[in-house]
């Protein structure tokens, strides 16, 4: 049975993000609209403004010219180029014409608003034609670009909503987790004192008893382990150690503890001294090949390979097991995620975070699939 204790929160971040998209949708299509009515407006104020120019210049009385006129010079705001049916230019408005070349820069002005298309056609009583080129007000303009802007902006929020809620959850996270791992290597160091107290004890009494021998070496693991729960929260110390003895030391532990049916093999090729941790390493190698010991269900082989390439320490860990299902390989080191009927699913995330964070290394899963099992390669860097 699968779980993710995570659903629940990447369900909620998706809701942010959809009520954000829907928020700045919804200002695009009302701003659209509204962009839509001034655009309808100004075409309307310039047909009023062109009937003007040509009572204006084709008045026979001037009864109406003060009226015409007042239309003309209330258009303060959209830009338009009268010219002739020549081309020639006879009038414009609300252009900044420079005292320098003007006739070139209203040349330019009225090739640019041709290209808009934004064009009206007069035809008069004595067979003249006059065209009305004009472009959108510096308002129109501005609000065009309102919607990208307001989008930018809500962008930016959901943004830094979503990476604020992911570090305070994280934090708080990190804290319990703290918390816990010190809280269980305290409750260990009581009893885990006396049975190595026990032990030594028993040696005595039984010094050929070669048993005790296997129980040491589960002692030290679970000094290990408690050093190791005791330091979570600190950043880890890394020394020039053999990466070789590390691999070794972890192997032989558990060669003999996974199963009578299942064989760990190893390979390792060169000597490689490596800066690391030795007991976060061997615990993410420990914590891997038990992952692949589970995917064998009880019988199969298990390999892990070294190999020194250039500047990086390569290992491999494969099994021939029943392997991962596609839809799952995209989650494995997520937080929370196991196919497991038992276990936090905790381990593999952990394992990336160790690898990559403390180590500047890298984890990945090579291949998967039940004909061939799964591969994963650890990339550490040497120095």
């Amino acid at each position: 049975m699968k779980s993710d204790v995570y659903t629940r929160k990447i369900w909620w971040k998706i809701a942010i993000i959809s009520f954000g998209t829907i928020i700045g949708l919804a200002s695009l299509l009302y701003t659209e609209s509204f962009l839509g009515e001034l655009r309808q407006e100004e075409d309307r104020k310039i047909k009023l403004w062109a009937q003007a120019v040509e009572e204006v210049f084709f008045a026979e009385d001037d009864t109406n010219l003060s009226f015409f006129t007042q239309i003309i010079q209330d258009n303060t705001t959209i830009p338009v180029i009268l010219t002739d049916n020549t081309g020639a230019i006879i009038a414009h408005r609300n252009l900044d014409v420079p005292e320098t070349n003007p006739d070139r820069y209203l040349q330019r002005k009225l090739e640019e608003f041709k290209s808009s298309g934004q064009v009206l056609e007069n035809q008069f009583a004595d067979g003249q034609t006059n065209y009305l080129y004009y472009k959108g007000s510096t308002l129109l303009t501005k609000l065009r670009l309102y919607p990208l802007i307001l989008l930018a902006v809500i962008g930016i929020y959901m943004l830094i909503s979503y990476m604020a809620f992911s570090n305070a959850r994280r934090s708080e996270q990190n804290k319990v987790w703290t918390g816990m791992a010190k809280e269980t290597a305290h409750q260990i160091g009581t009893p885990l004192s006396a049975l190595m107290g026990w032990i030594a004890y028993l040696k005595e009494q039984y010094p050929a008893e070669i048993a005790f021998g296997e129980m040491e070496k589960d002692i030290d693991r679970l000094t290990d382990i408690t050093d190791r729960f005791s330091k979570i929260g600190s950043q880890p110390e890394r020394s020039d150690s053999d990466i070789n003895q590390t691999i070794e030391i972890t192997t032989d532990y558990l060669g003999t503890r996974l199963g009578k049916k299942i064989n760990l093999s190893t390979q390792i090729d060169g000597e490689a001294i490596a800066k690391h941790n030795r007991q976060l390493i061997s615990w993410v190698l420990e914590n891997m090949i038990k992952n692949a010991a589970d995917a064998l269900e009880g019988e199969g082989e298990i390999s892990v390979r070294k190999e020194d390439q250039g500047n990086l320490v390569q290992i491999w860990i494969k099994d021939n097991g029943k392997g991962i299902p596609t839809a799952d390989q995209r989650k494995i080191f997520h937080p929370g995620f196991t196919t497991k009927n038992r276990g936090w699913g905790l381990g593999l995330s952990l394992a990336k975070r160790i690898i990559e964070e403390y180590h500047g290394g890298k984890v990945a899963l090579l291949e998967s699939s039940p004909q061939n099992g799964t591969t994963f390669r650890i990339s550490l860097p040497l120095n």
